[in-house]
């Protein structure tokens, strides 16, 4: 070849320079543990597997051999044909994102929808939210829970197990993963109690009611007489009676969301219509006559947790009394009034124990079970109206309860009509009111003492 310098036809000077160029590479190249074969790396994936995804764009995966490319190529296009592709690349979610998705898909209240943020906050989160999609095991599972029934309620751990499960249901559905590891037969999913609730007998729940300071007695009343819950008892007004009917409209209740008292529709999200006993009937008038309401205002907030723009105010039957200028003429909070008014009357009657001075010095009320509550009235109110003979579809309509996914027989052809409406109002006035007023006007007296006068048994 021509020597450095100098030129030669055609391209035999560019060849040499090529030449040159290779053996000053070469001499470079040592040889390594990494690359025993003098540059080259034996773990390189060269072959492709390629296939295209349902959603039309192609798909590739790099592998070492030829044949480990093809297979895995055959077994993605199997999947397609099948239904049961999972992008390799799914995986790699996080379950915090999805598990927050699934939570804004409930169709739940906004009292339920901040317990269940709550709930997977302070159970759910910590051990899952970083962890990818397709890496939580079924062990995982069975350990998590393992944890909490070792510290927690069976109502804590009943709700942070429908949240993992519905994560991961929703994790199986878009193609994230293939399967729900929660819902594996080795896992033992947490069962709410079902323990019966003992009724109380008519007479202590008469002798409850009696006890109860002449400003609050009607709440106990509307409890056992209407099968009100405590919430709804706290925010029913005096336009929610029709006395002429014997009919009274639940349309809201008191509940605090976070930091803030606001009224809202009861449980379950809709309006319902009760029976309204002649008993009940008079303690409410009584009531009204001694302490006539005003209207009174809280926000008003929609199922979404939204507040409303204005607030919605409605002549609140009950409310504080007392001269504390800090509660006097506001609504009723359950917790106060259970800790100072409920409490301290099952204490008079020996139902609970006295109230004891705790760690701090502060007075409380610890005896008791957690059937000793207002809501215990809610349950008398079930079984009078059962042991009456009033239909099972009656006593769900006035309690408010959801029919969804029961019998078609209860479901669909279980009627309530104004029939139905008789029986409970008279079940309510047999066990509860046995006492019938009389006079020129059919209404009761509400005395200075508290007590209904004027009443007499019939003949």
């Amino acid at each position: 070849g021509a020597a450095p310098g100098q030129a030669s036809s055609g391209s035999s000077g560019e060849d040499w320079l090529m030449r040159v160029r290779d053996l000053w590479l070469d001499s470079q190249r040592r040889m390594t543990a990494r690359h025993p074969d003098r540059g080259g790396n034996r773990g390189a994936c060269r072959w492709l597997a390629c296939w295209t995804g349902p959603d039309g764009r192609e798909k590739t995966r790099a592998f070492q051999t030829k044949d480990a490319a093809t297979r895995y190529a055959r077994r993605m296009e199997s999947d397609l044909e099948r239904g049961e592709y999972i992008d390799p690349d799914s995986g790699k979610v996080l379950l915090g994102p999805v598990a927050l998705r699934w939570l804004a898909q409930r169709q739940v209240g906004a009292s339920s929808a901040r317990h269940y943020e709550s709930v997977y906050r302070l159970h759910v989160g910590p051990s899952f939210a970083d962890r990818r999609v397709k890496s939580v095991l079924v062990s995982d599972v069975i350990e998590w829970l393992q944890e909490l029934a070792g510290t927690y309620s069976t109502s804590t751990q009943v709700t942070a197990y429908m949240i993992l499960a519905g994560a991961l249901d929703l994790a199986a559905a878009d193609g994230l993963r293939r399967g729900n590891p929660a819902r594996d037969r080795l896992v033992r999913p947490p069962v709410a109690s079902s323990e019966e609730r003992p009724a109380w007998e008519t007479g202590r729940v008469v002798s409850v009611i009696d006890a109860h300071a002449l400003a609050y007695r009607v709440l106990p009343v509307l409890a056992a007489g209407c099968g009100l819950r405590g919430g709804e008892a706290f925010g029913i007004a005096v336009e929610d009676f029709d006395f002429d009917a014997g009919k009274v409209a639940v349309r809201r209740q008191v509940t605090r969301i976070g930091g803030q008292f606001v009224f809202k529709l009861p449980k379950g999200g809709k309006e319902r219509t009760a029976p309204l006993a002649d008993g009940v009937g008079s303690y409410v008038r009584a009531h009204v006559e001694a302490f006539p309401p005003a209207p009174y205002e809280l926000a008003w907030m929609d199922e979404r947790g939204k507040l409303a723009s204005e607030p919605r105010p409605c002549g609140l039957l009950v409310r504080w009394a007392g001269d504390d200028p800090r509660t006097h003429g506001k609504h009723v909070v359950a917790s106060s009034f259970d800790q100072f008014v409920w409490k301290p009357v099952l204490a008079s009657l020996g139902i609970i124990p006295p109230a004891a001075k705790d760690k701090g010095g502060i007075w409380r009320y610890q005896g008791g079970t957690r059937h000793d509550g207002m809501h215990t009235l809610r349950h008398w109110y079930a079984s009078c109206l059962l042991n009456a003979g009033v239909s099972l579809a009656g006593v769900m309509e006035f309690m408010g309860h959801s029919r969804k996914g029961k019998p078609i027989t209860l479901g669909t052809y279980g009627h309530v009509d104004e029939e139905t409406f008789a029986a409970a109002r008279a079940a309510v006035d047999q066990r509860l009111f046995p006492l019938r007023s009389v006079g020129a006007s059919g209404a009761a007296k509400m005395t200075a003492d508290g007590t209904v006068a004027e009443l007499r048994r019939p003949r």
